[in-house]
């Protein structure tokens, strides 16, 4: 009778002990989930300034560029050139920042541990575009003031900076499209760059799902 009451206790025991650890996950899930959702609300907002921002700067640049092409003539075509790269460069931005926004209020809304993880990722991923896409309109800002004058008065002196900023400006861009990659997120020039709120928000994010992992597996 004595090991028969015992097994009972350890039974009931084992039920609560259970109860306990689930309800503990659960808490524990529930904070995690708050707390990437509290870390994630401003940076919703700093993503529709940027799309506001975005299609403000756009459209001015459409119709200076609009103005240009209507009285088209040969000293206008750095501009138009130019304006227009950093348009489109800018447009895609925007829809890029409008996924974003999507996605940030997805995860918000999202109660599946593992879909929110994966769309952080995208978030993360997309947020590393982003900045590879507007580090191409670099070249574009070092171009579009060149006009007639500067070819009918040559200035030896001035050619040779405007040719240098250029070109070190083109060939950076490149080189950080093609680098802005995760595998360099240790580097000191990727942290330089990726310093802002912007960025150590959604890793913040990712880490607070991993200690949910973490503690799933413990």
């Amino acid at each position: 009778m004595e090991d028969i009451a015992l097994k009972e206790m350890w039974a009931n025991y084992d039920k609560k002990l259970e109860k306990t650890l689930a309800l503990n996950h659960r808490l524990i899930a529930e904070i995690q989930t708050q707390k990437v959702r509290s870390v994630l609300r401003p940076l919703k907002t700093i993503k529709i300034v940027g799309v506001t921002a975005g299609i403000i700067w756009t459209l001015f640049l459409s119709v200076l560029v609009t103005f240009a092409i209507s009285g088209m003539t040969a000293s206008r075509l750095f501009f138009v050139v130019s304006v227009l790269g950093i348009i489109v460069t800018t447009a895609a931005a925007v829809v890029i920042y409008i996924r974003q926004v999507v996605l940030i209020r997805q995860i918000d809304n999202s109660e599946n541990i593992m879909e929110a993880q994966r769309k952080l990722a995208v978030l993360q991923s997309s947020t590393m575009n982003v900045a590879r896409i507007l580090f191409l309109s670099a070249p574009f800002y070092t171009t579009f003031y060149i006009n007639k004058a500067m070819f009918e008065h040559v200035n030896i002196g001035l050619w040779v900076l405007q040719v240098t900023i250029t070109t070190v400006f083109t060939i950076t861009a490149i080189w950080l499209y093609r680098n802005i990659q995760m595998k360099n997120a240790g580097e000191r020039w990727f942290k330089v760059i990726f310093g802002s709120k912007e960025w150590t928000s959604v890793t913040k994010a990712i880490k607070f799902l991993k200690e949910i992992e973490v503690y799933e597996k413990e």
